[in-house]
Protein backbone atom coordinates (compact mmCIF):
# COMPACT_ATOMS: atom_id res chain seq x y z
CA UNK A 1 0.00 0.00 0.00
CA UNK A 2 2.77 2.11 0.75
CA UNK A 3 3.85 2.02 -3.28
CA UNK A 4 0.51 3.97 -3.68
CA UNK A 5 0.88 6.80 -1.18
CA UNK A 6 4.38 7.36 -3.43
CA UNK A 7 2.78 6.94 -6.70
CA UNK A 8 0.37 9.62 -5.49
CA UNK A 9 2.87 12.28 -4.07
CA UNK A 10 4.35 11.83 -7.39
CA UNK A 11 1.50 12.83 -9.35
CA UNK A 12 0.72 15.79 -6.94
CA UNK A 13 4.71 16.76 -7.70
CA UNK A 14 4.69 16.16 -11.33
CA UNK A 15 1.34 18.32 -12.38
CA UNK A 16 2.84 21.20 -9.27
CA UNK A 17 6.11 21.32 -11.92
CA UNK A 18 3.59 21.51 -14.99
CA UNK A 19 1.67 23.53 -13.39
CA UNK A 20 4.08 26.20 -12.61
CA UNK A 21 5.75 25.78 -15.45
CA UNK A 22 2.55 26.85 -17.69
CA UNK A 23 1.69 29.75 -14.97
CA UNK A 24 5.77 30.81 -15.78
CA UNK A 25 4.89 30.52 -19.14
CA UNK A 26 2.05 33.28 -19.17
CA UNK A 27 4.80 35.33 -17.98
CA UNK A 28 7.07 35.15 -20.35
CA UNK A 29 4.38 36.19 -23.29
CA UNK A 30 4.43 39.97 -22.56
CA UNK A 31 8.49 39.34 -24.39
CA UNK A 32 6.97 37.26 -27.30
CA UNK A 33 5.71 38.96 -30.67
CA UNK A 34 2.42 39.85 -30.73
CA UNK A 35 0.97 37.14 -32.75
CA UNK A 36 1.88 34.38 -29.78
CA UNK A 37 0.42 36.62 -27.16
CA UNK A 38 -2.80 34.42 -27.01
CA UNK A 39 -1.70 32.04 -24.25
CA UNK A 40 1.01 30.55 -26.27
CA UNK A 41 3.18 31.35 -23.03
CA UNK A 42 1.28 28.76 -21.63
CA UNK A 43 1.13 26.34 -23.39
CA UNK A 44 5.04 26.31 -24.16
CA UNK A 45 5.60 26.31 -20.43
CA UNK A 46 3.23 23.92 -19.51
CA UNK A 47 5.25 21.80 -22.00
CA UNK A 48 8.53 22.56 -20.63
CA UNK A 49 7.24 22.14 -17.14
CA UNK A 50 5.94 18.37 -18.11
CA UNK A 51 9.70 17.97 -19.77
CA UNK A 52 11.23 19.26 -16.29
CA UNK A 53 8.55 16.95 -14.14
CA UNK A 54 8.98 13.83 -16.67
CA UNK A 55 13.16 14.29 -16.59
CA UNK A 56 12.81 13.94 -12.22
CA UNK A 57 10.50 11.15 -12.52
CA UNK A 58 13.44 9.38 -13.68
CA UNK A 59 16.29 11.00 -12.18
CA UNK A 60 14.82 9.67 -9.08
CA UNK A 61 15.06 6.04 -10.30
CA UNK A 62 18.31 7.29 -11.43
CA UNK A 63 17.29 5.70 -14.68
CA UNK A 64 19.14 8.16 -16.56
CA UNK A 65 18.16 6.74 -19.86
CA UNK A 66 14.47 7.18 -18.91
CA UNK A 67 14.83 10.93 -17.36
CA UNK A 68 17.17 11.89 -20.53
CA UNK A 69 14.83 10.32 -23.43
CA UNK A 70 11.38 11.02 -21.72
CA UNK A 71 12.49 14.78 -21.42
CA UNK A 72 14.17 14.98 -24.86
CA UNK A 73 10.43 13.10 -26.01
CA UNK A 74 8.51 16.04 -24.53
CA UNK A 75 10.70 18.86 -25.82
CA UNK A 76 10.44 17.34 -29.27
CA UNK A 77 6.51 17.59 -28.86
CA UNK A 78 6.65 20.86 -28.38
CA UNK A 79 7.37 20.77 -32.77
CA UNK A 80 3.63 19.29 -32.88
CA UNK A 81 2.43 23.38 -31.95
CA UNK A 82 2.98 25.07 -35.22
CA UNK A 83 1.29 21.92 -36.86
CA UNK A 84 -1.99 22.31 -34.24
CA UNK A 85 -2.04 26.11 -35.07
CA UNK A 86 -1.79 26.12 -38.68
CA UNK A 87 -4.69 22.92 -38.47
CA UNK A 88 -7.08 25.72 -36.47
CA UNK A 89 -6.85 27.50 -39.43
CA UNK A 90 -8.38 25.14 -41.50
CA UNK A 91 -11.98 26.18 -42.60
CA UNK A 92 -13.33 22.50 -41.92
CA UNK A 93 -17.05 23.44 -42.79
CA UNK A 94 -15.94 24.05 -46.37
CA UNK A 95 -15.24 20.50 -48.48
CA UNK A 96 -11.83 19.96 -49.11
CA UNK A 97 -9.09 18.05 -50.85
CA UNK A 98 -5.67 17.70 -48.90
CA UNK A 99 -4.13 19.79 -51.51
CA UNK A 100 -6.50 22.91 -51.70
CA UNK A 101 -4.64 25.66 -51.30
CA UNK A 102 -7.35 27.63 -50.24
CA UNK A 103 -8.35 26.11 -46.99
CA UNK A 104 -4.67 26.57 -45.46
CA UNK A 105 -5.06 30.26 -45.27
Amino acid sequence: MSWLVNFIIFGIVDNAVMIAGAILGLSWERFMPKYFQKGMGGVLGAGIGNAISDFMGGAITASWGLAFGTAIGCLIGLLWIPVFLQLKKVNWKKPMTIFDPENWT
